[in-house]
């Protein structure tokens, strides 16, 4: 396909389209077949693995499409667009699984990351005070994490968590020119 006739913007939408519609269907499928799977550690860390990965995978294929090369600014610039698209939907869909198709789950997750942390706190080992005070703060948290406004509230932190992970994915995206050192 030549470079030329390559709609910048639409590859970044479909981009970032895809990254989100994958997470938003990983996020369904285990609120459908276990909730409680979402408050685990390694949930997070598979979710933004696969994130990763998908992100690299078209960044790779769109650069393969411009010509099979592009800078790391351009790399950066193209895998933060996706993911800024990919977390703008992803919010969106947030606010509307919490406040619309099931208002009851921002109770239950808070319910199951006090108990996960009270566990966790008591194999540490921590004193029934310290695990008493950080209670109220953990729910206000949650509380906090999963309204629209909190949601909205947390853009800036979300974009730069995105531009850092952007940055990590464009070394894996970018690829210069090779250069001659051949004088014609």
């Amino acid at each position: 396909m030549d470079a030329n006739n390559i709609n910048y913007n639409e590859e970044v939408l479909k981009g970032g389209l895809i990254v989100a519609g994958v997470s938003i269907l990983i996020l369904m499928v285990t609120y459908v077949v276990n909730v409680e799977t979402l408050v685990e550690w390694w949930y997070g860390l598979i979710s933004l693995a696969i994130s990763i990965g998908l992100t690299i995978y078209i960044g790779v294929s769109f650069r393969n499409t411009i010509g099979g090369f592009m800078s790391y600014k351009n790399a950066l610039k193209f895998t933060f667009l996706v993911l800024t698209v990919s977390y703008i939907v992803g919010a969106s869909f947030n606010i509307l699984l919490y406040n619309v198709i099931d208002p009851t789950l921002p109770e239950l997750i808070k319910q199951l990351t006090v108990e996960n942390t009270i566990s966790m706190m008591e194999n540490w080992g921590a004193p029934q005070e310290t695990i008493d005070a950080s209670i109220p703060e953990i729910e206000k948290s949650i509380d906090e994490n999963t309204s629209p406004m909190g949601i909205i509230k947390a853009t800036p932190w979300g974009l730069l968590f995105i531009f850092i992970v952007a940055a990590i994915t464009s070394i894996f995206v970018k690829k210069n020119e090779p250069v001659s050192d051949r004088i014609n």
